[in-house]
């Protein structure tokens, strides 16, 4: 099933069955946050935004209410998903264990620091908040940067 999502005269489609596996890939961290990165590709007329696939995080550190990943191990893997497939870095993913699919203002200070490296070239990046419990995806949110601030995806 396609899940789409809209804001302003933007689309967000991703395929639930990637919700899925990430919030699967994210159950043997409970009660712990955990997330990764998103991957995916625009339109040709930059309208519609696919989510394609994530990539967990390998290296990083985690608390019940925090997650801070490394990501200069992966700078070889995102440049061969670009070159391979045409997809590439469009944002984040973690997840709020018992909590709601909302974000901090961590969260948003994570996402404005992502647009402002040098290393990345995506000027409104994604995020997307899973809400977690020990057995179950309770809800989810995407947002993207705009002007600094986090705006949700309906």
């Amino acid at each position: 099933m396609t899940i789409t999502k809209h804001y302003k005269n933007l689309k967000l489609v991703v395929e639930d069955s990637l919700l899925k596996s990430i919030y699967q890939s994210s159950c043997g961290h409970y009660p712990k946050e955990y997330g990764g990165f998103l991957i995916g590709k625009y339109s040709d007329d930059f309208k519609t935004l696919y989510i394609e696939q994530s990539i967990t995080a390998e290296v990083f550190k985690s608390s019940r209410i925090e997650f801070t990943r490394e990501s200069n191990y992966l700078k070889s893997e995102f440049k061969k998903l670009f070159i391979d497939k045409r997809l590439y870095y469009i944002g984040e993913w973690h997840t709020h264990p018992d909590g709601e699919a909302w974000y901090s203002s961590t969260d948003l200070s994570a996402m404005i620091n992502i647009k402002k490296d040098q290393g990345v070239s995506i000027s409104n990046p994604i995020l997307l908040i899973l809400s977690i419990t020990n057995d179950s995806l309770k809800d989810f949110n995407f947002f993207v940067l705009n002007n600094n601030r986090l705006e949700l995806y309906e």
